[in-house]
Order: C-alpha cells, then sequence, then structure tokens
C-alpha cells in the first residue's frame, strides 16, 4: 500500500509556495507539483521516480528546474509544451501578460516552464511502477486544474479551502465551474482530504464543513456585488473594480494585476448574478434587482450537496 504524505512549502504552503504530496511505495516515490521550496526539492531530489503537476500556475511549478533529468514529468494534456514563461503569461493574463511575467518570475522565482514526457487527461489513472493515481478534472480554477485521489486520500489542490479563494480570475476560469467542482469533490467520500495550501490533512467531516464555508465565499461576495450595484445604480465590471468587492487591498507593485484578475472575478459574479434573475444588464452595464431570493436558494443547494453525504 502507498504512503501519501504532504510536504509542506515554505510558510506552511501559502502563496506563493505551495504544499506538494510524496507518494511512496517500496522503492517508488512520486512528487505531486514542484512549488514546496528549494529546500524540500534538494532533499527529495535524488529520491523521486516522477513529477506530476496538477496545473501550470507558477506556485505550483517554480522548483521545476531543480527536477533531474531523467524523472518521468507527467503534465494534463491542456498543458502544451510552451517555448518561455511568457507564452505561459499570455494565456494567464492576457491584457497584463508583461506585469504577470515580473510577479512570476521576481515575486514567485519561476525560472522555468515544465515540458512533460507524458500528457494525461484528467480522469485516467497514471500510474509508475505500479503504484496509480487517479486524476480528477476541476476546470473552475482554470482549464486543466486536476485532484488527484490514492489510497482514500483526495489532493483538492487549488480548491484550497484558504481565506483567499475561491479563485477563478484568469481568462479560463469559471465561478460556475468551480462551485460544480467543489460539489463534485465533496462527493467522492475519501476518508483524508488535502489541499496545495493549507498545512493538514483533514478528516472527512471537516473538510466538508471546510468546503462549504469556502463555496459561500462566493455566495458572500455575490451579496456584497449586489449591494454595491444598489449603492451606484448602475454599473459596469470596471467601475465595481477596486471597490473591495473581492479583493480588500492589492499587494504592493501588483496592483495592476490583481486589478485584472478582481475584473475578470467580478465580469463572472455579474454574469452569475443576471442569470439568478439578481441582477440585469442595461445598455451600459448592470443593474441590481431588490429582494432577490435566489442567492439563498443557490446557498441551500450547496449546503444539501456538500453536506448531503455526511
Amino acid at each position: 500500500m502507498a504512503r501519501v504524505k504532504l510536504v509542506l512549502g515554505p510558510n506552511e504552503g501559502r502563496f506563493p509556495g505551495c504544499n506538494c504530496l510524496l507518494v511512496e511505495e517500496a522503492s517508488t516515490r512520486i512528487l505531486v507539483d514542484t512549488g514546496c521550496g528549494e529546500e524540500a526539492l534538494l532533499r527529495l531530489r535524488d529520491r523521486i521516480d516522477a513529477v506530476i503537476y496538477t496545473h501550470h500556475h507558477p506556485d505550483h511549478i517554480s522548483g521545476h528546474h531543480l527536477v533531474p533529468d531523467g524523472v518521468k514529468v507527467y503534465s494534463p494534456a491542456g498543458e502544451k509544451p510552451y517555448r518561455s514563461i511568457e507564452d505561459l503569461a499570455k494565456r494567464y493574463a492576457t491584457r497584463v501578460h508583461r506585469k504577470w511575467l515580473a510577479f512570476a518570475t521576481s515575486y514567485i522565482g519561476i525560472k522555468t516552464v515544465p515540458t512533460a514526457t507524458d500528457y494525461f487527461d484528467p480522469g485516467e489513472d497514471i500510474c509508475v511502477r505500479g503504484v496509480c493515481l487517479k486524476t480528477l478534472a476541476a476546470p473552475g480554477h482554470m482549464r486543466t486544474h486536476t485532484l488527484l485521489e490514492v489510497e482514500g486520500q483526495v489532493h483538492l489542490t487549488d480548491i484550497d479551502l484558504t481565506s483567499f479563494g475561491p479563485w477563478y480570475g484568469n481568462p479560463e476560469s469559471s465561478v460556475t465551474l468551480f462551485l460544480a467542482d467543489i460539489e463534485a469533490a465533496a462527493s467522492l467520500e475519501a476518508k483524508t482530504y488535502t489541499t496545495s495550501h493549507k498545512p493538514r490533512a483533514y478528516r472527512r467531516d471537516e473538510a466538508l464543513s471546510s468546503m462549504l464555508r469556502y463555496a459561500l465565499r462566493v455566495t458572500e461576495t455575490l451579496r456584497t456585488l449586489l449591494k454595491n450595484l444598489e449603492e451606484l445604480g448602475e454599473a459596469t465590471p470596471e467601475a465595481l473594480t477596486g471597490r473591495g468587492i473581492v479583493y480588500r487591498r492589492y499587494l504592493p507593485q501588483a496592483e495592476d494585476l490583481m486589478r485584472y484578475f478582481e475584473r475578470n472575478m467580478i465580469a463572472q459574479l455579474l454574469g452569475m448574478l443576471h442569470v439568478l434573475g439578481c441582477a440585469r444588464r442595461t445598455p451600459s452595464g448592470y443593474v441590481g434587482v431588490r429582494e432577490c431570493q435566489a442567492i439563498d436558494r443557490l446557498e441551500d443547494r450547496l449546503r444539501d450537496t456538500i453536506l448531503g453525504t455526511l
């Protein structure tokens, strides 16, 4: 039976690092992601047979330059080979890719983008010398975002249960898919759960309660957005950005980048309010609908689906 260990990144895996997983059985060792810091990677690098990347966000691949030659590297099929980090920047932050590039290289410390030896479609098993991990698509965070299941443990990756998330700021992210991903993860009935940015494993009951609180951050943000719409009367995503709806403050030297991601999230949330019937589009923006009960119904559904399997 394989042993699964959480390898803590710097500052217990808080961004800009992440926690990795080490899966071991006999002489086989598989590392999941490489954002756990130089010290941990230098300690592990000569003992690993394969690296599996859950997606190519910079905090998850920042240590790739320390992976020895000859180690098998697996990435989701949608992570095509990139010519440079700038190609990655253009995908993740189209309008402000130069800002993203500067942030990723200076603040996160990314030096290279992985070129995989094998690509997997989320949903298929990855087997290395008889040790198998099941992959699970979770595209709300980003299109290639992948969860892993091994030995009754689910690694939730960036369904990270932190106060920073849920995070759906990339052009390819989706808040509605993110909520669906949380509900799907809750249905897996694993014994324990880990995440990329929390320093511990959760029992199933703890994990489900934390997943519900995490999902309800979206409905809390919807209510805050609706309140801002009522105050302004009518507004665009641009006008609503920077009002503390998603981010209370921007990191120094990352203001333009965080504004870009916040604007993307607000645009999605406005679309969600429109679908829920809590806002309507106008030729020049959105207007809130008073006394809308749909957010309450969404919260009830999330409680039922996430906690329903306890």
